[in-house]
């Protein structure tokens, strides 16, 4: 073989590698700034654009190059129910006074009046809702606000959707109103806007997209999409950051928009110099000296929108916005400021009526852009001068940056750097492969050494962190689970031991996969006790979920194995769980020369109460408090009592597992829950004939529903000894 073919194959092969590299990092970085917390750093990054680009005027320039609005619009003002209002008027205040204010809103000539407020329920005072409603009917301008919220159900995997509409007691059947849901980002910033919601076939505008189809006759359109994805309604065409919304162009901080008080609206006695602005001081001389000011005093609201909502902050609608960091020109001092709800709403419309839409590039040029990126980071490694490399490096940073900040400012396009920063910061370092790969081999051998003594998550940890070998712990929020087997003292007597030896063995390994497969690890074994935790060594959040997973898998496993045992003749074993979530010391806990890697406080304790507590209510499975937090939402669930454990003052409220969807039930199950969570309802309320009947309903159904049973009995005893009046309603626990 020749010099020249060897060399060839030589850099073939370099080129192929380096091709794999290339792929590899761009993958790896697109894929890790897909995280939360990359996902989180690039919305931080958004709103730094917006600190850096400033204010831009309203219903003018865009402030994007060469862009102006789509057409003349009114001005939008906003009439807030500030602090003063509210201890004037006393909020939640009687519905008068916004009656009051459409009337006065309306003598001054307000083209469109915009109440965010919800009026989804009757007044406390009738009158009051029949003069507002008056109000609203002989007005005809005024647009009022709605929500499709989502109910949790008792025992409902899936939540429903329902229609917060105004109640007809307030709104006349023609009056329009709007949705006001809104998109809260993760980090708690309110940077998108609902543009619709479907629910049953039908379409519902959100209030900024409700007003802006009636200014310009859009009230029979219909939403829909073009093939470039971006929204389509009448002359708008919209591009989406989600299904149904859109980045709001702010265009400024709290009080961009004119902003008055309801209060002194209402009263009539508005800052008369906010009437003046703008006009020379010749001009308001000559106003005011020829008796003007009547006329003037309509000049706030004369053809506008006017857009009504809370901005004082006791009445928790102030959004955090990316303006909420702004520091105007010459302040020395920042100030960090919350968005009125109400006033988010006058920029999403402003933004409708100018077209001043935020553009995001598309994913695929992010992609192509990553894959560059690789690229040339991959041939500038090659490179012999590092110094050159590595000012290479630097003019590739700044050039993704402030090519950012260009688009962004100069032509209203955001895209998301993040992940072409990442390339940057992950591919240039590649030459550390090599010696990762080494320390990999290393830990791999570590792992084989320790994997046959202790559960692998822990020797992934303690190869992770070293520091976890000392003595001591930490504390953390995790799950416990604790079970043992009903009545093993008796079966126990009557097996010999090696038969009692096999059947345990049996049962204790069938257990431990359960708990293993949903990521628990076994913290110790006390004859028929399995005690076991969730979130340690490593943490994750969903613990709780996955402890009752493999609690629910036990009870089923147990099941089948039951069945087996018993064509074979053997004894069947019932089992007993106690779950608990909360702050507990985890680490190891011993002797310099002797420790053990497990979990100590109250939390672990109470977990072990409420597996024996089992016995007292013919259950299988109990959780605590903490962890019904955790899970309600995902599991079917009911409450069971409020229990007062040894030691212990305070009750804490526990609830029965029963299994992760209705499929798990079967329908006299089903038919006992709803009976037996009415009958905890009254029994709480102390109408213990009431829901006596409903527990011994229940009982008809199945008679060897244990808490109905329970609570039944308990009936009979409160009613003919009715408790005292600082009576709770806990149950002392008599047994550890």
């Amino acid at each position: 073989m020749s010099k020249n073919s060897t060399k060839n194959r030589i850099d073939f092969r370099a080129w192929i590698q380096g091709a794999l590299i290339v792929i590899g990092v761009a993958f790896f970085a697109f894929l890790i700034s897909l995280t939360d917390i990359f996902e989180g750093l690039g919305l931080k990054l958004y709103d730094k654009s917006f600190l850096w680009r400033g204010t831009i005027s309203i219903g003018g320039s865009s402030g994007v190059e060469n862009l102006q609005p789509l057409r003349d619009s009114p001005e939008i003002v906003v009439v807030a129910i500030d602090q003063e209002t509210a201890d004037s008027l006393s909020f939640p205040f009687n519905r008068i006074y916004y009656a009051q204010l459409i009337g006065k809103l309306n003598e001054l000539g307000a083209r469109i009046v915009v109440l965010d407020i919800d009026f989804s329920s009757r007044s406390i005072i009738p009158e009051s809702d029949s003069i507002f409603y008056r109000a609203i009917e002989e007005a005809g301008n005024v647009i009022l606000m709605g929500k499709i919220s989502m109910i949790f159900h008792h025992g409902l995997k899936e939540p429903i959707a329902e229609i917060k509409h105004p109640v007809k007691e307030v709104a006349p059947v023609d009056c329009p109103w709007g949705l006001a849901n809104e998109i809260i980002d993760q980090d708690g910033v309110t940077r998108r806007y609902v543009l619709y919601l479907s629910l049953n076939d039908k379409i519902y505008l959100s209030l900024g997209m409700k007003i802006y189809s009636l200014l310009f006759g859009l009230e029979n359109e219909i939403p829909g999409f073009n093939s470039a994805g971006e929204l389509e309604y009448g002359d708008l065409v919209i591009p989406r950051s989600g299904p149904s919304d859109y980045f709001i162009n702010y265009y400024g901080p709290a009080g961009t928009f004119p902003t008055y008080s309801f209060y002194s609206v209402v009263q009539g006695d508005y800052d008369f110099d906010d009437l003046l602005a703008g006009l020379s001081p010749e001009e308001v001389e000559l106003l005011t000296a020829s008796g003007m000011a009547d006329i003037l005093s309509e000049s706030p609201f004369k053809d506008k929108i006017v857009l009504v909502g809370a901005s004082a902050e006791d009445l928790q609608d102030n959004k955090i916005t990316p303006f909420f960091d702004y520091l105007e020109v010459g302040d020395t001092k920042r100030e960090r400021r919350r968005t009125p709800g109400v006033e988010v709403h006058a920029n999403a419309l402003q933004m409708l009526i100018d077209g001043s839409y935020i553009k995001q590039i598309d994913i695929r040029w992010i992609i192509l852009a990553v894959v560059i990126i690789s690229l040339l980071i991959y041939l500038n490694g090659r490179l012999k001068r590092q110094w050159l490399a590595f000012l290479i490096i630097i003019c590739l940073l700044v050039l993704i940056s402030g090519g950012g900040i260009w688009l962004f400012i100069k032509q209203g396009i955001w895209f998301n750097e993040v992940p072409l920063l990442l390339v940057v910061f992950i591919g240039y370092p590649t030459n550390l492969v090599y010696r990762f790969v080494l320390s990999q081999r290393e830990k791999a051998m570590i792992r084989g050494m320790f994997s046959q003594y202790v559960p692998k998550k822990v020797t992934d940890a303690l190869i992770a962190n070293p520091d976890l070998m000392k003595l001591g712990g930490e504390r953390r929020r995790m799950s416990v689970l604790f079970t043992d087997v009903a009545g093993f003292t008796a079966i126990s007597e009557k097996l010999p031991p090696e038969e009692l030896v096999m059947l345990l063995n049996e049962y204790l390994t069938a257990m431990s996969q359960v708990i293993a497969d949903n990521d628990g690890i076994i913290d110790k074994y006390e004859g028929d006790l399995i005690m076991a935790e969730f979130g340690a060594p490593l943490w994750f959040e969903d613990h709780a979920v996955r402890c009752c997973l493999a609690a629910l898998g036990m009870q089923r496993l147990l099941s089948e194995m039951r069945r087996k045992w018993k064509t074979e003749g053997r004894d069947e074993l019932y089992s007993r769980i106690g779950i608990n979530t909360g702050e507990m010391s985890v680490g190891n806990m011993g002797s310099k020369q002797l420790f053990d890697y497990t979990v100590m406080g109250d939390s672990v304790n109470l977990s072990s109460r409420l597996e024996s507590a089992n016995k007292n209510y013919n259950t299988s499975i109990i959780i605590g408090y903490g962890t019904w937090l955790d899970v309600h939402e995902s599991f079917i669930t009911r409450p069971l009592d409020f229990l007062r454990v040894k030691g212990k003052n305070e009750p804490v409220e526990v609830f029965e597992l029963i299994g992760e969807d209705e499929s798990d039930l079967i329908q006299t199950k089903s038919k006992i829950l709803e009976i037996y969570n009415q009958g905890i309802a009254d029994f709480r309320n102390r109408q213990f004939e009431d829901a006596g009947k409903l527990f011994e309903k229940a009982l008809e159904i199945d008679s060897q529903d244990g808490p109905s049973k329970v609570y039944y009995n308990r009936c009979e005893v409160l009613i003919a000894q009715p408790p005292a009046e600082d009576w709770d309603g806990a149950y002392t626990l008599t047994e550890k």
